[in-house]
């Protein structure tokens, strides 16, 4: 029960509890906590003294008052027993962060690197990235950014979209500095959901985490797998920053900060008009300021900016016994990382996976000097490996007494263990891969038996063509792939054909399929980490170039996540995207759309009808939004030229795209399509 339903609803002295427990104790007002404690034998108060004090910001801040006319924080509960010098406990280790970045700044400026993290199994930890925004804040009675709002909602409009983030089941939330900016960033999702149902599942009430959207004084207590954080604050339009940050300007605005960077499990996008070297601490004594410029070069340079945390495997060895193990495993030809981790606790020796260099295949543990700092023999034998376990790591331990006694039998042992968790690892890919493949081909033969034509005597041929057989005269034996495989390639070359007839701009080889490509084929070989280097921006270049000439026109999304697959990791991050972004639109022509970006080919124009391409492969269909409107103009003319009408139309399509179905998003994107070809659709 709440403080104020306890006074409510239970009689003063009626019941006398054992135990009373306050949750969030640092936003309790004393005088609210009181009638509570008074109920109760004994009394816990759980909080964090650098979390929200009560206050009254909320409110002001909804009435319209300026920044600066706020109340003061109220004094807590917690702040009380603390003052008084009750006993106290800390509570060290970190569980909600599924990356060790994520708490990697609070951790260093706020608890002064006390903490106990965990680090996960991935060679580059950038778990928080800075999506750099054209904004201004508009001062006065918005008090709003909305090209940050534009930026950030569309970048949750994309993310939720994508295929297979469902399946995912990560959940969203966004944090704005101000309730102004909160109100127009649900607004524009309002937005969103009303012109794309496929959004609306991720709002209802009945999903367990739905996506919301708060300011700093609302979010304690809250956490999502993905946070968004619009800075909100920025240049005024003249382009002048002002050093003026809403709440973090006063006593206590750290606090803020702090609450508002640790509410993200997976991954923190952050969302600024600004950059850090922009802000001037000489301008302002407010601690919660400087913390804002010194996240902001967290965020965008990493855990390098921390003046004593260690990105990774920045670390050196624990112990001449740790660099004896690491040299003798090198020498088996595995690649091996010390001291992994930002925090005291660090996993002795992380072992790079052969066939996926950004993640560690395992970790070993040395009985060294961060094995005896644990208090107790649960800490360091079950607690932290069941943790260390649960975030993907494989933990290996060898022991300094084995080493010594028999080091090239301990070393063979280890050696073979890692050989088996590589072949185990190997195997559980192979069978999710067959998983996924009979899935496919399981869905392609329905896909192929539901298009099958019915023969009748006067039934015309979806899409003949001089060089392709009628798919009706087809033999009766054919099976329902090879039936895919004319109708597919009936469609691509009537495209084709209708295309070099109106613009003769590219072959029908060329045009005919869609083949999803390789972008390692381009170059020597992938260095994932190198992948952020300047120096890595030709290797880059060429790949991206290679799938754009090869798949193109092809959505952003698409090609950022083709990169990020041929470098090892399986998510592609806002940062990877960025980056693969920022190559492509230098090189590249673009067209915008509703869906994305798309990039072009030299040999097509943007400008006009790109032919359609069947997918080639019964695997590789593309959904509605992945294809650009120019090239699904070009198949919804060739339907029209064929003499479909209505619904026709648009069932000839999907059977055209291999859609199994034809859901509001798929059949809006062909309705704008068939739109762009004829005025009645």
């Amino acid at each position: 029960m709440s403080p104020l339903s306890i006074a409510q609803y239970l009689q003063a002295g009626a019941n006398a509890f054992d135990l009373v427990i306050f949750d969030e104790a640092s936003q309790i007002p004393v005088w609210d906590a009181i009638g509570a404690i008074a109920r109760g034998r004994q009394v816990v108060m759980v909080g964090a003294p650098k979390q929200l004090p009560p206050t009254s910001f909320f409110d002001c801040a909804e009435s319209g008052l300026d920044d600066g006319d706020v109340e003061a924080d109220l004094e807590s509960i917690l702040d009380e027993c603390i003052g008084a010098n009750l006993p106290t406990r800390d509570l060290n280790w970190h569980y909600r962060s599924r990356h060790e970045s994520l708490i990697a700044f609070s951790n260093h400026a706020y608890y002064g690197g006390e903490l106990v993290t965990f680090p996960s199994p991935v060679t580059h930890d950038r778990a928080v990235s800075l999506q750099r925004v054209t904004g201004t804040y508009q001062k006065g009675g918005a008090r709003t950014n909305p090209a940050e709002a534009r930026a950030l909602v569309a970048d949750i409009v994309a993310r939720l979209t994508a295929p297979g983030f469902r399946e995912s089941g990560l959940t969203i939330g966004v944090v704005t500095f101000n309730a102004e900016q909160q109100k127009l960033i649900e607004d524009m999702l309002d937005e969103a959901r009303r012109k794309d149902p496929r959004l609306e599942p991720y709002f209802a009430e009945s999903e367990l985490e739905p996506l919301f959207v708060k300011n700093l004084e609302s979010v304690q207590g809250d956490e999502r797998d993905l946070i968004y954080f619009s800075i909100t604050y920025g240049p005024d339009p003249a382009g002048q920053l002002a050093m003026h940050f809403g709440p973090l300007n006063r006593q206590g605005g750290e606090r803020r900060l702090n609450v508002a960077i640790t509410r993200a499990r997976h991954e923190l996008r952050v969302f600024a008009s600004f950059r850090a070297e922009q802000m001037d601490l000489a301008r302002t004594q407010a601690v919660g300021v400087r913390d804002l410029k010194h996240f902001l070069e967290f965020a965008e340079c990493g855990a390098r900016a921390l003046a004593t945390a260690n990105s990774g495997s920045l670390g050196s060895f624990d112990s001449p016994f740790e660099q004896a193990v690491a040299a003798a495993l090198a020498q088996r030809g595995w690649q091996v990382q010390p001291q992994i981790g930002a925090s005291s606790f660090r996993i002795d020796l992380g072992i790079v996976d052969p066939d996926a260099p950004g993640r560690y295949l395992a970790g070993v543990e040395c009985d060294g000097a961060t094995y005896h700092r644990s208090a107790t023999a649960r800490d360091r034998d079950k607690l932290r490996e069941q943790v260390l376990r649960g975030l993907g790591w494989e933990i290996l331990r060898v022991w300094s007494t084995n080493w010594w006694i028999d080091p090239a039998g301990t070393l063979d042992r280890l050696d073979a263990r890692l050989q088996a968790v590589l072949a185990a690892q190997r195997e559980r890919r192979a069978q999710q891969a067959e998983r996924e493949a009979e899935a496919e081909r399981l869905a392609q033969a329905a896909i192929a038996q539901a298009m099958a034509p019915v023969t009748t005597p006067d039934e015309k041929a979806p899409f003949p063509t001089e060089a392709t057989p009628n798919a009706a005269q087809a033999p009766a034996t054919a099976s329902a792939p090879q039936t895919e495989e004319v109708f597919a390639r009936q469609i691509g070359a009537a495209a084709t054909a209708e295309f070099n007839a109106n613009a003769g701009a590219i072959t029908p080889a060329q045009a005919a399929r869609y083949r999803v490509t390789d972008p390692a084929e381009a170059v020597a070989g992938a260095n994932p980490d190198r992948f952020f280097d300047s120096e890595y921006n030709d290797v880059l270049s060429a790949m991206i170039a290679h799938v754009i000439e090869h798949e193109g026109p092809v959505l952003d999304t698409l090609l950022a996540r083709r990169i990020a697959r041929a470098h090892g990791w399986l998510r592609t991050g806002g940062r990877i995207r960025e980056r693969v972004f920022q190559i492509a639109r230098a090189r590249h022509r673009t067209s915008d759309e509703e869906a994305g970006t798309f990039y072009w080919p030299d040999h097509l124009d943007p400008t006009v009808e790109a032919p359609f391409r069947a997918p080639a492969e019964e695997d590789r269909v593309r959904a509605a939004d992945e294809i650009s409107l120019q090239e699904l103009a070009s198949l919804a003319r060739t339907v029209i030229a064929r003499g479909a009408q209505g619904e026709s139309r648009y069932a000839e399509m999907a059977r055209a795209l291999g859609l199994q179905k034809l859901g509001a998003a798929s059949r809006a994107r062909l309705t704008q399509a068939l739109q762009a070809v004829s005025p009645n659709p």
